[in-house]
C-alpha cells in the first residue's frame, strides 16, 4: 500500500516541528546550560542537556517510524498525547508573550510554531486515509462484507 496523502502531510508537519525544536534548542543552548548550572543539584550535570536532546530526538524518530513506516495505533496515540502537552505549551507561551515575562521572545515564538506544527501533524492522523493506514476502522463486519 502506498503512503496516503494524510501520512505524507503528517511527515511534513512532524519533521518541520522536530527541526524547529532542534534549532530552538541550539539557539538557546547557553541559556539552558546557565539554567541548569544555577540549580545546585544539577550544576555538575553538564551531560544532562545533550542527553535530554538525544533522548528527545530518539523518541521523535521512533514515533515517526512507527507511524509513517510501520503503522502502529499505539504510536499514533502517544503522538496525540504529546500534541496535547504541546497545546498546554502553546497556552503557556501565549501567556509569557502577553505578560512580557520571557527573556527570549524568539525562543518562545519558535516553540509556539513548533507546537502548532506538531498538533497539525497529530490532526492528520485522524483523516480517513490515515486511519486506514494505521489499521483503524477495519471492523470484523467490514472484512466479511462483499466488495461493491
Amino acid at each position: 500500500m502506498s503512503k496516503p496523502p494524510s501520512i505524507v502531510r503528517f511527515e511534513q508537519f512532524y519533521w518541520a516541528s522536530v527541526i524547529l525544536s532542534l534549532i530552538n534548542g541550539l539557539l538557546n543552548w547557553r541559556v539552558s546550560q546557565a539554567t541548569l548550572a544555577a540549580n545546585p543539584v544539577l550544576a555538575n550535570a553538564t551531560w544532562l542537556l545533550p542527553v535530554m536532546q538525544l533522548v528527545g530526538l530518539a523518541i521523535a524518530v521512533l514515533l515517526w517510524f512507527f507511524i509513517a513506516r510501520r503503522p502502529s495505533v499505539v504510536a499514533k496515540w502517544v503522538q496525540v498525547v504529546f500534541a496535547a502537552f504541546g497545546a498546554f505549551a502553546i497556552l503557556s507561551s501565549l501567556f509569557l508573550l502577553a505578560s512580557g515575562r520571557t527573556a527570549s521572545p524568539l525562543q518562545v515564538l519558535l516553540g509556539l510554531i513548533a507546537n502548532i506544527l506538531y498538533i497539525a501533524a497529530a490532526v492528520m492522523l485522524f483523516k480517513p486515509d490515515a486511519k486506514l493506514w494505521l489499521g483503524e476502522g477495519l471492523d470484523d463486519d467490514d472484512l466479511d462484507a462483499p466488495r461493491v
